[in-house]
């Protein structure tokens, strides 16, 4: 049996998604495709735009065999560990052969070269001979300015003229996160089509070309397969969409709520993962101007941090995550359960071989946690409840359906 490991957030599932769970199945030969998801906060500190349960029917539907949560603490933070956080879980898992990734570049040498796991031969004038632009010229260019110490972001954009590839730095750090875990599991890169995820054009396969156009109120389904679109269909204006906004009145509550006690009961906003001193200061400097969420977050950003670091502050105070929930040490952070969100009824054995091969408990029925994990494991566990709770309250708001408590929630089984 070989198994194969895709990490994603899927925010939402698009037709590049489904293009690399159908390229990663046929380069790798797996017998199942694991996709090890975000859950209801992505790593740019912000809400998905659906729910993650809706989000685990669109990967089963879309080719992979089982979904499992990445918990929110690895899944809001920032790209080491986020990386760290879903490598463990696949490594954890003990059963799978593969990583597959997307990537711009589509080169695995250049991105273990970039990881610092190998030296490359000296390709000398025989590369630079085929041609300033060539693609193994620009390679030869890149991996010399690594040797001398320039960061790969540097370097790629030294020789190619671009703002580094956000993929590729993600692709690096899975690779290291591999190595730094002694996980004998296979990096594969596969190349992405349709563009820079990042770039928002039209004919841009990305998530975050789909959610401009949703929140634009614009056509996005050329896009997306139509089993997505069926999904998306059937949740709108119950589930979807949630934009950052749609959180505002529970972000200020929250920060009052902790202003008030930084007065009386020594709480400090830096405790917080991702606050800094600085950030702690425009918060309380801006608080009375808060108007709502994406405004605050423009009052609080300075030059010294990139919006994205804003977002995940605001949002780790918002979710009660802490400084001293992550290791002091990156490489002593891991997960220390695994819990599925839904899988295919054809992948019963793979869910054998987890039972037996997985070194952490694995979680099936959010209520059982409490007579399976140990108290550090229940405690960061409660953080995900908490997340998704949070989620769907503000659906709730939004749309006012009915509040669905995450311990309520069934698996989604096709």
């Amino acid at each position: 049996m070989k198994v194969c490991a895709v990490i994603c957030e899927l925010n939402p599932f698009h037709n590049g998604h489904e293009y690399l769970f159908r390229r990663a199945r046929q380069i790798t030969g797996a017998d199942y495709l694991i996709a090890v998801m975000s859950g209801d906060f992505v790593q740019r500190g912000l809400p998905a735009i659906c729910d993650k349960y809706s989000r685990s029917a669109m990967a089963l539907a879309g080719g992979a065999d089982l979904v499992i949560e990445l918990p929110v603490m690895y899944a809001t933070a920032s790209a080491d560990y986020f990386a760290l956080g879903a490598v463990s879980v696949v490594a954890d898992l003990g059963c799978v052969d593969c990583l597959c990734f997307g990537s711009e570049c589509g080169d695995l040498d250049l991105l273990r070269s970039c990881a610092g796991l190998k030296e490359e031969n000296d390709p000398g004038l025989h590369i630079l001979s085929q041609g300033e632009n060539s693609d193994r010229s620009k390679k030869f260019k890149i991996t010399k300015l690594l040797r001398e110490g320039v960061s790969y972001a540097k370097a790629y954009a030294m020789v190619t003229g671009n703002e580094f590839a956000s993929n590729d730095m993600l692709a690096v750090r899975y690779i290291k996160s591999l190595d730094m875990l002694g996980a004998d599991i296979e990096p594969v890169c596969i190349k992405r089509i349709g563009g820079d995820h990042l770039d928002g054009s039209d004919n841009s396969l990305s998530a975050l070309t789909v959610r401009r156009k949703v929140a634009n109120k614009e056509d996005f389904t050329y896009l997306i397969p139509k089993y997505v679109y069926r999904n998306l269909a059937d949740i709108k204006d119950r589930a979807f969409p949630i934009l950052s906004g749609d959180l505002s009145i529970q972000l200020y509550t929250v920060l009052d709520q902790i202003l008030e006690r930084e007065k009386d009961e020594g709480y400090d906003l830096t405790d917080y993962m991702d606050v800094s001193a600085n950030i702690a200061g425009r918060i309380r400097a801006n608080i009375g101007k808060y108007k709502n969420y994406e405004d605050f977050v423009g009052l609080v950003h300075s030059k010294e941090y990139t919006r994205s670091r804003v977002y995940r502050a605001l949002l780790h105070i918002l979710l009660d995550i802490r400084k001293s929930d992550y290791a002091e040490d990156l490489e002593d952070c891991g997960v220390l359960y695994v819990r599925i969100l839904g899988f295919r009824r054809s992948a019963a054995g793979l869910l054998s071989q987890i039972k037996e091969s997985c070194v952490v408990p694995v979680i099936s029925k959010a209520g059982d946690a409490a007579s399976i994990l140990d108290d550090e494991a229940l405690y960061l566990f409660e953080k995900d409840i908490r997340a998704a709770n949070l989620y769907d309250m503000a659906c709730t708001f939004k749309f006012g359906k009915d509040h669905v408590h995450d311990f309520s929630r069934e698996l989604i089984i096709i």
